[in-house]
């Protein structure tokens, strides 16, 4: 078995929602189902990048380049489209052109939110560790600066409707900040706020989060799932938000018996603890 060289809020977050989903994705290394709402995610997230790291409000990289680009990166792993992932309903799913134009008006809207703040850090690379886990936890967060109104903030982009329902991400970044060297924190002796930064239309807007957890808090969450890896505990949640795990097509529980879920979903030839 493939063993575990890191931790990331990702994979918390993925092995508490579904440790099978964890397993097939991060153990087994199973090829995701390709999503319109990645290839939106992406292409606003790397767009910003570009657009920050270049100077401010340099367009001279389009969002619908990164966009196609995405798309094509995703078509070399599922060229039908039709068994793509997608947000929307039935009658009006957001996929193609409805895709690209939600990724253009999350770009904007990023624009616009970059007006009331004094950019620091573009995606930092704050990897480190936390009491009690072993493992180094990678982390890279999209923005850290200094809001107009809401001071020190730590900057998430969410192109989604809906925000995450905690904000264990946010935690872990402020966590991370804490104990590495005091100068990460030299401007912001009262602390971090956190922000969902909701950039889709149709999102609600998100208060501004106050960061409570403690490193040692948030190490023991880590500390625990590392402990459950090592076990090799990886049973199936099955759960409402199968139907958009990425995972769905390569997990024996949901999909069945198939040549892509004999391949991948093999705890029992693997030694892991499937229930």
């Amino acid at each position: 078995m493939t063993k575990v060289s890191h931790l990331s809020y990702s994979s918390l977050s993925t092995y508490l929602s579904c440790p099978r989903s964890y397993y097939l994705s991060r153990i087994k290394n199973a090829e995701s189902t390709p999503a319109w709402y990645f290839a939106i995610g992406t292409a606003v997230h790397r767009y910003i990048e570009c657009l920050l790291k270049r100077g401010e409000f340099d367009t001279s990289s389009p969002v619908q380049d990164f966009f196609y680009d995405e798309v094509s990166r995703l078509m070399a792993i599922e060229p039908d489209t039709s068994l793509w992932l997608h947000g929307g309903s039935k009658e009006e799913p957001v996929i193609e052109e409805r895709a690209l134009t939600l990724a253009l008006t999350c770009a904007q809207n990023a624009e616009a939110f970059l007006e009331e703040i004094e950019v620091w850090e573009v995606e930092p690379d704050i990897t480190g560790y936390l009491p009690g886990c072993t493992l180094p936890i990678k982390a890279f967060p999209d923005l850290l600066g200094e809001h107009k109104k809401h001071g020190p903030v730590i900057v998430d982009w969410k192109t989604g409707k809906s925000k995450p329902k905690d904000n264990l991400q946010l935690e872990t970044y402020n966590c991370l900040l804490a104990e590495r060297e005091p100068g990460w924190r030299d401007r912001s002796s009262h602390g971090f706020t956190g922000l969902w930064v909701m950039l889709n239309p149709d999102a609600p807007k998100a208060r501004p989060v106050e960061l409570v957890k403690t490193p040692v808090e948030m190490g023991a969450m880590y500390a625990e799932v590392e402990r459950k890896i090592n076990l090799g505990a990886y049973p199936a949640n099955i759960q409402y938000n199968c139907r958009f795990c990425d995972q769905i097509l390569n997990c024996k529980t949901k999909s069945g018996a198939t040549d892509r879920t004999k391949y991948y979903d093999t705890p029992e030839k693997d030694g892991v603890i499937p229930f």
